[in-house]
């Protein structure tokens, strides 16, 4: 998110397209730069190299059910929300 005021700036004043790139790591950072007319787009890198499903992963934690999973891996994606769920209840239960 270091160079997202580049893009801010950049997109606002010249009037030009920009993705924000930088230590984007979360859809909800993706999310606000949009959002909030920072940047047209988010490359994100690094999350995708640690992570290749990570777009998919987050879109869990965001409660974005409806995208379609690869087929191998259609059988993972219900354990997956389930233990987000699991996850959240407890951390409710412990606040």
């Amino acid at each position: 998110m270091f160079q997202t005021p580049f893009s801010d700036q950049i997109r606002n004043e010249a009037h030009v397209d920009t993705i924000a790139v930088g230590a984007i790591s979360e859809a909800d950072h993706v999310n606000s730069i949009v959002a909030a007319g920072r940047a047209d787009l988010c490359a994100i890198a690094r999350p995708h190299l640690a992570d290749p499903a990570w777009t998919l992963h987050e879109a869990a934690k965001i409660g974005v059910a409806d995208i379609a999973w690869p087929k191998q891996y259609f059988s993972a994606k219900a354990q997956y929300e389930a233990n987000l769920a699991r996850a959240a209840a407890a951390q409710a239960a412990a606040t």
